[in-house]
């Protein structure tokens, strides 16, 4: 929903589907910093369609403001699993939190899923320099999560525009995504900070929940319950993440793999 009055990547999943005569497996990949909750619900008990939206959630304060985008929403009936919140926590999400949520979680569920074809909203309003998103990815790294889509659905990839408040951020982040989709290299990424400690605790809570649906995640959950009962907790007694606004705690994305 939020300020759209036309979903146009659920419209271009269904048009996909009736165009080919059977429900073919549609991934729509939500990069905008708003979590997608038209397309949500659009499509959550429907398994033909892996909805997985990357979003600002600041424990349901930040917009739409809605439960609905907790990493606990995973679909309902036939469609339970096949949606997959990625909920940030907190602002100044940057290359290391999106490289490594792709990585982690949006490129083994997709691998599983096999889909026929991609569909992202590619709003740019967590790119650097975007004063709503308050997030730091930049161009480069827009390059490499797009780079990484074309390995699905045999290169059938579609990147439709949506929110975004800097023109500049968009335009470059969008020529980046451009380049790689007409088959450039992506261009050289800067190492970057660590991650940070409440995108490894988003990620982490992700694999609570989904990794009875998808064997891909199964990997990680033995190790990720271990580190939970040492503090004392199962993954369902997780809390919520302090909404303070102290300096966020960073760990090495090498001990994040977990």
């Amino acid at each position: 929903c939020g300020f759209c009055f036309f979903n146009n990547v659920a419209l271009a999943a269904r048009f996909a589907q009736n165009l080919v005569g059977h429900k073919i497996k549609v991934l729509i990949l939500d990069w905008d910093i708003h979590h997608g909750n038209g397309t949500q619900h659009i499509f959550e008990d429907d398994p033909s369609v892996l909805y997985i939206s990357i979003h600002r959630y600041d424990n349901g304060s930040f917009f739409p403001n809605s439960e609905d985008a907790d990493y606990t929403k995973v679909g309902i009936n036939a469609g339970e699993g096949f949606n997959v919140n990625i909920p940030w926590n907190g602002s100044n999400m940057g290359d290391a939190e999106y490289m490594t949520a792709f990585h982690r979680l949006v490129m083994p569920i997709s691998y599983q899923f096999q889909p026929d074809l991609v569909l992202v909203s590619a709003g740019f309003d967590a790119a650097q320099g975007d004063p709503l998103g308050g997030c730091r990815v930049t161009p480069e790294c827009y390059a490499h999560l797009t780079h990484m889509l074309l390995g699905l659905a045999g290169g059938r990839v579609v990147l439709a525009l949506e929110g975004g408040y800097n023109l500049t951020a968009i335009s470059e982040s969008m020529a980046m995504c451009t380049r790689t989709l007409l088959g450039d290299t992506p261009p050289y990424l800067q190492p970057a900070n660590p991650l940070l400690a409440s995108a490894a605790e988003a990620i982490s809570n992700v694999v609570s929940v989904h990794h009875k649906h998808w064997s891909c995640l199964r990997l990680l959950a033995p190790e990720l319950e271990l580190q939970n009962k040492s503090k004392g907790r199962t993954w369902a007694q997780q809390p919520a993440s302090s909404t303070a606004p102290a300096p966020e705690p960073r760990v090495p994305v090498s001990q994040s793999r977990r």
